[in-house]
């Protein structure tokens, strides 16, 4: 599975970031990816300015709001929901967590995984990728785990659609990793995205950190449209249960309707040093607070 065929061409979530500002389009872009994978893999961390005071409208943590549901889970660098009562915490020293909802447990899954990235939950299994390039699928049951792919650019976000697994790297592309077959690159030009999401059409969603796009990418014919730019670093993304597509800068969190282009402010997300979300099919939202702070729930993002 290292050879890949190319079709036509047109995600906290790293909580240690160094921006990449002297940098220009792709070169930025890279710049910003290999910072983020060299500070994880050393695992170090950073110090963040301190929150901004809370405005009418903004969500305040901690408040009824946003509550921090799991203290002892320390600095994940990707969260993943399953919509079944759980979250999976994916850390960089290659732990692959879970968090119970209901009682607030936090147990291993499989452990030795590699330089974790990103992770997707579906059909009893979690997808995960490293920053060497591998991509593997864990059985959540029983913590055994398979290789899907190796040897690729280094991985960064990841979903499923259908059969096959996609997931974002440094060169800017989406690959495709079907189910038993070969790798692909679905489609190329894209930036650096630590995040990928689908909508219930099959069309991706990445937020280009280097030039500051939202992108929906075709990945059966590579091609590509801006939904919004002039976004400075724009970080995870998500598809909410409302066909919206949510997106993170700095502390505000966007929406964009991928039909007619019209963006809109939801909040800004006060009180912790948050890099990054994750939603979940009711609207609520999870997320780190930074420097080993834990996860955090924002209840209802997407009905604000």
């Amino acid at each position: 599975m290292d050879s890949m065929t190319r079709s036509r061409t047109a995600t906290r979530l790293p909580l240690d970031r160094t921006a990449a500002r002297s940098l220009t389009g792709r070169g930025r872009a890279l710049g910003v990816a290999l910072a983020l994978g060299a500070l994880l893999a050393a695992g170090a961390t950073t110090t963040l300015a301190a929150p901004a005071v809370a405005a009418t409208g903004d969500v305040k943590c901690p408040s009824s709001d946003c509550v921090r549901i799991a203290p002892a889970a320390g600095s994940p660098v990707a969260v993943a929901p399953d919509n079944a009562g759980a979250v999976y915490l994916a850390y960089s020293g290659g732990d692959l967590l879970k968090l119970d909802l209901a009682t607030g447990a936090l147990d291993t899954v499989a452990t030795g995984l590699g330089n974790l990235r990103g992770v997707a939950v579906a059909d009893g299994s979690a997808y995960i990728t490293g920053f060497d390039g591998t991509l593997q699928q864990v059985t959540l049951a029983t913590g055994s785990r398979r290789t899907l792919a190796a040897g690729l650019p280094a991985l960064f976000g990841v979903a499923r659609f259908g059969a096959t697994t996609y997931v974002t790297d440094t060169n800017g592309e989406i690959v495709a990793v079907p189910d038993g077959g070969t790798p692909r690159v679905a489609a190329t030009g894209l930036g650096f995205s630590y995040g990928l999401a689908f909508d219930k059409a099959g069309l991706a969603y990445t937020a280009d950190m280097g030039q500051g796009r939202i992108l929906q990418t075709n990945v059966a014919t590579g091609t590509t449209r801006v939904l919004a730019d002039e976004t400075y670093e724009p970080t995870s993304i998500s598809v909410g249960g409302d066909g919206l597509v949510y997106f993170q800068v700095g502390d505000e969190v966007k929406r964009v309707n991928a039909a007619t282009g019209v963006q809109s402010h939801v909040t800004h997300i006060v009180g912790i040093n948050t890099f990054s979300f994750s939603l979940a099919a009711s609207g609520d939202a999870y997320t780190t607070g930074g420097a080993g702070d834990g996860l955090w729930r924002i209840t209802g993002l997407t009905s604000r």
